[in-house]
């Protein structure tokens, strides 16, 4: 199920020279950081902050028929495929292996659990969905919906949340970071079948910063085609996470299959390749488009009706790693049976996961789900290594 949202009633396929005109004046002035302080409040949530020229060029020119829902880049080439960190002979990788990772985006299946780990994470993974999150508790006060209309001044947005909408934003919301709350999870999360691996991909020193459960339902929809890169369609403002290099991938997914995923019952899909680059989406701002990022209709400028896909079936036990940056999505569970994955986020200690102004506020906006959070209870995990830069705030753990 997507969000049912009510965006502006510009014709789909019209160039906008009024969006052009202000999305100018704005990213303008979002340039001109020394002075936003002495902005009203309103006009600074406002600014596109995080976009680059790319994004401003290519909304300007084409009258917001064509917007970047994330960051724009172009991934560059390692200078070796040499794994980047040494571990044991049981987890280790080929140049062949590495290789294959970034000219397709992704590397994977891996054993994780055995059947026997298998039967008690399936119980203990549906009794942490079943139950209300402790990172995000609505019933404590750590989230609120945002009220009244709510509109972002370039890409439109919802006039008023429905309680359908905020039944589905809440579930979204009660499935995300439950490591933070769930030691088997983190447990798991931890172990070096997936950290070992990962190192050899990113490098020594690696952090885990979110995860999220995700429920197939008997004869739940698919997801569509989309990219992430650092997670900008938040709010479609500023990004959630700023890496030292944003041309290197930096970070990685870890999907992790609870129960089997086959392409009856919702495996993951890839275009492989398509990590090398961020692109656009051709934008619907027609009323009533259901759409994954909340504000916005529209379909990702790339031919993925041709294109080669790569479906991701996995046994329960077993995970991949992707880059967000890759085309993906997943297909219809249309089986009768409930599935459940979980996929959590890992980056090298160099990349800062919100910033600061954020981070002293205490709080986060997710407009896309038009919740307010907290992030008192919010903490990245250092899995591996040193944090040598201090940029994010660490969860410390018991040393027993």
């Amino acid at each position: 199920m997507t969000a049912t949202t009510t965006a502006s009633k510009t014709p789909v396929n019209s160039f906008n020279w009024g969006f052009s005109i202000k999305l100018a004046f704005l990213y303008f002035l979002s340039r001109l950081k020394f002075l936003h302080k002495l902005f009203p409040e309103k006009l600074r949530d406002d600014l596109p902050i995080g976009w680059n020229y790319q994004m401003f060029w290519l909304s300007f020119s084409t009258g917001g028929q064509k917007v970047y829902y994330d960051l724009y880049c172009r991934s560059k080439e390692p200078e070796s495929f040499q794994p980047k960190a040494k571990v044991a002979p049981q987890f280790q990788l080929t140049e062949e292996q590495v290789k294959s990772f970034h000219d397709n985006g992704y590397i994977g299946p891996f054993d994780l659990l055995t059947p026997e780990e298998v039967k008690e994470m399936q119980e203990y993974c549906f009794s942490v969905v079943d139950s209300e999150s402790q990172v995000y508790s609505f019933s404590k006060g750590e989230y609120s919906f945002q009220e009244g209309t709510k509109k972002n001044a370039l890409l439109g947005g919802y006039e008023k949340l429905t309680e359908e909408n905020k039944k589905y934003f809440s579930s979204r919301l009660n499935l995300m970071d439950r490591h933070l709350d769930s030691p088997n999870i983190l447990a798991m999360l931890k172990r070096p079948e997936i950290v070992e691996r990962c190192a050899q991909l990113l490098g020594e020193n690696l952090i885990l910063w979110r995860s999220q459960f995700f429920t197939k339902t008997p004869k739940k929809p698919g997801t569509t085609w989309h990219q992430a890169n650092v997670w900008l369609f938040d709010n479609f403002k500023e990004p959630v996470a700023h890496p030292a290099d944003i041309e290197e991938i930096s970070q990685l997914t870890c999907w992790v299959a609870i129960t089997n995923v086959t392409k009856e019952n919702g495996c993951m899909k890839i275009i492989p390749g398509t990590h090398k680059e961020i692109y656009p989406i051709n934008i619907d701002r027609s009323e009533n488009v259901n759409n994954i990022y909340g504000f916005i209709g529209g379909t990702l400028d790339y031919p993925t009706e041709s294109a080669k896909v790569d479906y991701i079936e996995m046994k329960a036990g077993q995970f991949y790693f992707f880059s967000e940056r890759a085309i993906h999505g997943a297909v219809d569970n249309i089986t009768d049976q409930n599935g459940l994955a979980l996929n959590c986020r890992i980056t090298r200690t160099d990349t800062r996961i919100h910033n600061q102004e954020v981070l002293k506020k205490g709080s986060y906006s997710i407009d896309i789900f038009g919740i307010d959070h907290s992030l008192n209870n919010w903490n990245a995990v250092l899995l591996r290594g040193k944090d040598e830069y201090g940029y994010n705030r660490i969860l410390q753990e018991d040393k027993d």
